[in-house]
């Protein structure tokens, strides 16, 4: 462990939290990506069950499992944007702990540096 933290610089710590600013930068822009996906996908599929809800004939249930049968791809297509949205999200916090973790290792090693 410690040769680890012997080979960190400030330089290379600055470095990296510049990169990781970056990256926290783009993964803000694919979180808004994924939203409008996630948003237009939940509504198509709604908009076409409605619609097959309202076209087939038959008693309440039928036409609600009809209506489920031919939408389930465009369900799936929705929970599938849905779960790329709450990826996207992870990632973001993921780099923001990766984030905070280079913020602590500075002053620690410009410490370790000063008394070198």
């Amino acid at each position: 462990m410690t040769d680890q933290v012997s080979e960190l610089t400030p330089l290379s710590i600055m470095k990296t939290l510049s990169k990781i600013s970056k990256e926290i930068d783009a993964q803000t822009t694919e979180i808004a990506r994924c939203d409008v996906a996630a948003v237009k996908a939940r509504v198509a599929y709604k908009k076409a069950y409605a619609r097959e809800f309202l076209t087939c004939a038959g008693s309440m249930d039928i036409r609600r499992y009809t209506a489920e049968l031919e939408t389930a791809d465009a369900h799936l297509a929705s929970e599938i944007s849905d779960q790329e949205l709450r990826a996207a999200v992870g990632a973001i916090k993921a780099l923001r702990d990766r984030l905070e973790v280079g913020r602590s290792l500075g002053p620690l090693i410009r410490l370790e540096w000063t008394n070198a």
